[in-house]
């Protein structure tokens, strides 16, 4: 009996640190119950190809937040530029839906399902724009992600993910 409690033990430990619990605050206005959702979900897909699981980052959510609220301000759903204030200097993902509250999972269901237009191989330009989403989800250096979500004036739901590092070089495989 005694091997069978080390072992359950060690079990559990193992989980644990696979799994991580998103902080109260969660750096944006993502809910944590959402925030999690959407972790759990971007790990569970890292795992299945093999790519360690991602962190939560207050930093990248809030970093995320404040360019979902400057695209909010128009609606608008642009990356962000290469130079000026609003550099990027994360991996992205961007999500706009509309006539329905969406949340941090649908947007991450939503990138992910580019995985059928995704054959093994390393990146080019032409397939990206098919897929980065989904390989930017689960590249395999990046160890940390977070996710901002604004309301436009009409009601349509803006939700963005940083990662870091980033992902998603031409020529190289995703994992």
């Amino acid at each position: 009996m005694k091997g069978n409690v080390i072992v359950i033990i060690l079990l559990l430990s193992g989980w644990a640190l696979q799994a991580q619990d998103i902080p109260g605050i969660t750096g944006s206005k993502v809910l944590k119950e959402d925030a999690q959702a959407a972790l759990d979900f971007h790990n569970k897909i890292r795992s299945d190809v093999g790519s360690p699981p991602l962190k939560w980052s207050t930093e990248l959510a809030a970093y995320a937040q404040r360019w979902a609220d400057h695209l909010a301000v128009n609606c608008q759903m642009d990356h962000r530029p290469q130079s000026g204030p609003w550099a990027q200097k994360h991996g992205e993902n961007i999500f706009l839906g509309g006539g329905f509250d969406f949340t941090a999972l649908d947007a991450s269901e939503s990138w992910y399902s580019e995985i059928r237009d995704y054959t093994y191989r390393p990146l080019s330009g032409r397939h990206l724009n098919k897929t980065g989403h989904y390989t930017q989800m689960v590249w395999k250096s990046t160890s940390h992600m977070g996710i901002g979500l604004a309301i436009c004036k009409k009601g349509a739901v803006l939700i963005v993910a940083n990662y870091s590092p980033p992902g998603n070089y031409i020529g190289e495989k995703p994992y």
